[in-house]
């Protein structure tokens, strides 16, 4: 990057050309931090900022033209033969060029500002021919949209630039994942517009319309629902909390009671606590989840189902939510551990086995000590942790609720499709 910069200072508009065109023929340069510079410095005078927005613009714009005419002129039949040397193996090619077809031309716009999609978005525009004066028109505008954003920002923010692009580059990661759920929902949306909409008209002439039917399940769904609205804004005020640094006094309180309680006598008893939230012990717990889906032969397969999801799901929920909070808050005093992650698989795993336990019991007082024995495993599991391993009480609480919320949430979306189900059989009768 320092070779880059100097370049700069002595080929000012060449280097900004030339880095811009062969970027986007495939060659990696870190253009954001290059564009970014170049925007300080017009901000101090040494270049003309109209200029230097039409050279990036220009330059960015001709090496997009040069590699939509390498995947036109190469084509699918090269990709399928030596694509998997860059990670573009014949089916990956095929599923992209088939989204990209069809999607193509609002990605063009703003697959510039995603590196790594960048470099591909017009080699494949040109393998699944997109007509030239489309790809023009729309990988053009996103070429100067990207260029003219990180030019601009330099020049606006001038010698600040160094304090905010840390911030600035996590939001623009936070805007892109967001960009990209937003973008599953819709296609998800579009592709099941009707089963949706005739799903959702159904529930609600069934909950709203026929009050003294199904009260037992409609009672059961709005349990589930306040529950994962109460975990979720519990949620949120926890990640607030986490930013604030506010989390010490509970930490040193809970940590005072559990050590005053429970002293070097019970580390044998805690020890085997706290085995139970090995992985071997959850997956023994999945595999009896699913016998007693099987048992109860009730929706089996879409309780399976769930519990895939379930599993999978919070498998990268946990992981996803770990991860963001810890980018985002790069550089703070926040602990390492928030949220925890091996607490979060044992609600996990541990609440969806419950529920399915309690959903098809019909003996209401073994439902509750089913429930009472969870909690207090989970209290059980807390202890240990802290006692044991010294873990913060307030990052484990965290993984309990950010757990709860994932199991809620998957068991609300159960309940539903059961309902849906079971509504659609007495239709169909």
């Amino acid at each position: 990057m320092s070779g880059l910069i100097q370049l700069l200072h002595d080929y000012s508009y060449i280097t900004l050309f030339l880095a811009l065109m062969l970027e986007l023929i495939c060659i990696p340069i870190p253009n954001e931090a290059l564009l970014s510079y170049v925007g300080i410095l017009a901000f101090h005078g040494k270049i003309n900022l109209v200029l230097s927005l039409l050279t990036a613009g220009t330059g960015g714009i001709l090496g997009a033209t040069i590699s939509y005419w390498i995947g036109y002129k190469l084509g699918a039949p090269f990709f399928r033969k030596f694509g998997r040397y860059i990670h573009m193996g014949p089916e990956k090619m095929e599923r992209i060029s088939r989204w990209y077809g069809k999607y193509g031309k609002v990605l063009l716009v703003f697959s510039f500002f995603i590196p790594g999609i960048r470099h591909l978005a017009s080699i494949i525009s040109g393998v699944i021919r997109l007509p030239f004066r489309s790809f023009c028109i729309f990988s053009y505008i996103g070429v100067f949209l990207w260029t003219s954003t990180f030019i601009l920002l330099g020049y606006v923010l001038g010698p600040e630039w160094d304090k905010y692009q840390g911030e600035i580059k996590k939001w623009l990661v936070l805007a892109s994942i967001f960009l990209v759920l937003a973008g599953l929902c819709y296609l998800v949306i579009k592709t099941n517009r009707r089963y949706i909409r005739e799903s959702l008209l159904l529930l609600f002439q069934s909950i709203f319309k026929r009050y003294k039917s199904f009260l037992k399940i409609k009672f059961f769904i709005f349990l589930i629902l306040a529950s994962f609205i109460s975990l979720v804004t519990l949620m949120f005020g926890m990640i607030q909390d986490f930013v604030s640094n506010e989390f010490d006094p509970f930490d040193k309180i809970s940590r005072s009671i559990v050590f005053f309680l429970f002293n070097s006598r019970w580390q044998s008893t805690m020890n085997h606590v706290y085995g139970l939230s090995s992985w071997t012990v959850l997956c023994v717990v999945l595999v009896f989840t699913a016998i007693t889906i099987l048992i109860n032969n009730k929706n089996k397969w879409l309780e399976l189902l769930f519990l895939a999801l379930t599993l999978t799901g919070g498998f990268l929920f946990t992981n996803g939510v770990r991860w963001l909070l810890h980018f985002m808050l790069t550089g703070s005093y926040v602990s390492a551990n928030f949220p925890d992650e091996q607490s979060m698989m044992v609600l996990i795993c541990y609440g969806y086995f419950v529920m399915m336990l309690v959903r098809h019991q019909t003996n209401y007082l073994i439902s509750m000590i089913e429930f009472l024995v969870f909690v207090s495993l989970l209290l059980g599991y807390s202890i240990s942790g802290i006692s044991l391993f010294n873990i913060h009480p307030s990052d484990l609480f965290a993984g309990y609720v950010f757990g709860a919320v994932w199991v809620s949430g998957l068991l609300l979306s159960l309940e539903l499709f059961r309902f849906l189900s079971i509504i659609k059989e007495n239709y169909s009768s």
